[in-house]
């Protein structure tokens, strides 16, 4: 729960869509149409979200139907070791949602293939580049984290010392793609900077449970054994 970027935002996004994947899958659902019907129809829910904000549920079904057609969830025939992950999250006064692809070696090596990133952050975006590499930034920046980003601490010290034993993402590690789409709405522009990021982990982490039954329950996934047979 250290800071870092989205505080609070990112572990507890990794935690509850890791946590509604398992119910899914153990309901015996496809687990974009169980988020939908967990979702409800109430419109706004007064007083939840960051700051006591109403949290518009319509929106984010939104979010999560467009992001889902794009990355052809449930159209896809995928073979032991490759799966697709879904998950979603508000946070910062953005609407995101988000699908992974992976591909799992049988010696559990991970190669996240493909993102695909929903938003509704509202009417209007001045410069789409930019947005576009806010959402790739976080994107790339939530995987690193995922996989790799440790920090030890014995007798009181942190034992690593610099990035030789703090490992950052490298290239051959980051997403072949990152597929971005803006739903302009008519709210408030809001912010980009952060939103985009909680709901990486938890989508990787469904797509591998979806490529190999192995369910991550400890960040970063280099604590957890990815091998299958």
């Amino acid at each position: 729960m250290g800071p870092w970027r989205a505080p609070r935002s990112n572990v507890l996004a990794w935690v509850f869509h890791s946590f509604i994947d398992e119910l899914a899958h153990a309901a015996g659902r496809d687990p974009l149409a169980f988020r939908l019907e967990i979702l409800g129809d109430k419109g706004f829910i007064p007083g939840t979200g960051q700051q006591g904000i109403p949290y518009d549920v319509n929106r984010m079904k939104h979010v999560l139907l467009h992001v889902a057609e794009k990355a052809d969830w449930g159209k896809k025939t995928f073979p032991r070791g490759q799966g697709q992950g879904i998950a979603f999250h508000f946070s910062h006064l953005g609407y995101i949602a988000q699908v992974a692809e992976v591909t799992v070696s049988k010696e559990g090596k991970l190669k996240v293939d493909r993102v695909v990133v929903a938003t509704d952050i509202g009417a209007q975006i001045v410069n789409l580049s930019g947005a576009e590499n806010q959402v790739q930034g976080s994107v790339i920046d939530g995987l690193g984290a995922l996989m790799f980003q440790e920090l030890n601490i014995e007798k009181g010290r942190i034992v690593q010392s610099n990035f030789g034993d703090y490992p950052m993402i490298r290239i051959a590690d980051a997403p072949t793609r990152v597929d971005v789409h803006f739903l302009k709405t008519d709210y408030p522009v809001t912010g980009l900077g952060e939103p985009a990021l909680p709901p990486l982990a938890p989508a990787v982490c469904n797509a591998i449970f979806a490529a190999t039954g192995v369910r991550a329950r400890q960040l970063p996934l280099l604590r957890t054994d990815l091998s299958w047979s």
